[in-house]
């Protein structure tokens, strides 16, 4: 079973960035439909099987 994760960078200044997790839906609609709610300018959904190994993704973040 697939689940989709829905994350965004919230940092509202010019140099930075903070990724957060703000939900996990069970379609890709409902992720978009919550993103679209939430009024996300700058989002990303992902998907990942349950109880399962997942290569590594990035989900984000500055370095500097």
């Amino acid at each position: 079973m697939k689940v989709y994760v829905l994350t965004a960078d919230t940092y509202d200044e010019d140099y930075g960035s903070t990724i957060v997790l703000l939900g996990v839906f069970s379609t890709e609609e409902k992720a978009k439909k919550q993103a679209s709610k939430m009024k996300l300018d700058r989002y990303d959904i992902h998907y990942v099987d349950i109880d399962e190994t997942k290569e590594q993704f990035y989900l984000g973040g500055y370095i500097e």
